[in-house]
């Protein structure tokens, strides 16, 4: 899944007490697992290996249920929150990457579940589960949508689902169209 599909996700299913920070730590917790692959296209001159490695470790499972155990042991609500965040995105990447799966048992094991479905490739039935995922978004926005108060957090809501619609509209230039439709 696209990075703010996992956010819209966390948001609705987690975000539901309106704490204040909880929405913050639940976007941050959805972002960790890509926070390197992010990094991995943007910083020049990085160690290949070192890369890889952080992108095991913040897609990892075992790391986020040993954080999330821990913090509700200690009853720390909010780091509670970033690893449960970061677990509901590493559960719906697992079965959603086939050639571009990642170590999501590490550091248990470096063995990649290869998904026969993609959330992008058209040859794993990318065209469905992209399509899929553009409607599990506007149905968290809508959750998400009903949940604010004000024209504020209303205009940063439509903010956000105006960046979701560009990677969306990026999805579909490839998946039906077989061309590069995006802004950047």
């Amino acid at each position: 899944m696209n990075t703010p599909a996992h956010m819209a996700l966390s948001l609705a299913t987690l975000g539901h007490h309106r704490r204040p920070g909880d929405w913050w730590l639940l976007s941050a917790g959805a972002i960790l697992p890509d926070l390197f692959l992010f990094a991995a296209y943007g910083l020049p001159g990085r160690d290949g290996d070192t890369m890889a490695l952080l992108i095991d470790v913040f897609n990892s499972v075992p790391v986020y249920l040993a954080g999330l155990a821990a913090s509700l042991v200690l009853g720390a609500r909010g780091p509670a929150l970033l690893a449960g965040s970061a677990l509901l995105h590493v559960g719906f990447d697992l079965p959603l990457h086939a050639g571009d799966a990642h170590v999501h048992f590490w550091p248990l094991t470096d063995a990649v579940f290869v998904s026969p479905v993609s959330f992008w490739d058209v040859a794993h039935f990318g065209r469905i589960a992209g399509t899929l995922e553009g409607l599990l978004f506007v149905a968290c926005l809508v959750v998400i949508w009903r949940r604010l108060d004000g024209a504020v957090q209303r205009m940063a809501c439509a903010g956000f689902a105006l960046v979701y619609g560009a990677a969306f509209v990026h999805f579909v230039g490839h998946a039906f169209a077989g061309e590069h439709w995006a802004l950047w």
